[in-house]
């Protein structure tokens, strides 16, 4: 089953907050990923992609050098 997690967009300027799918790759699609897999989040709002980690439900995003690269 999907599940969307509670987010705040981390590029600088946006700080959009909501509830996202991640996806495996950037820009993809929602998709289920597993506790401690990559994956890739799409603000709505200003349109870029951000790496993070989900652990125990948790979303962590990836350093801002890491996210810029998508």
């Amino acid at each position: 089953m999907k599940s969307s997690f509670p987010v705040t967009c981390p590029h600088p300027g946006c700080g959009w907050v909501g509830n996202l799918l991640p996806a495996l790759s950037p820009g993809g699609e929602g998709a289920e990923v597993a506790a401690a897999q990559r994956a890739f989040f799409r603000c709505p709002h200003c349109g870029r992609d951000w790496e993070a980690r989900i652990t125990n439900d948790r979303v962590t995003a990836a350093p801002a050098a890491a996210a810029s690269r998508s």
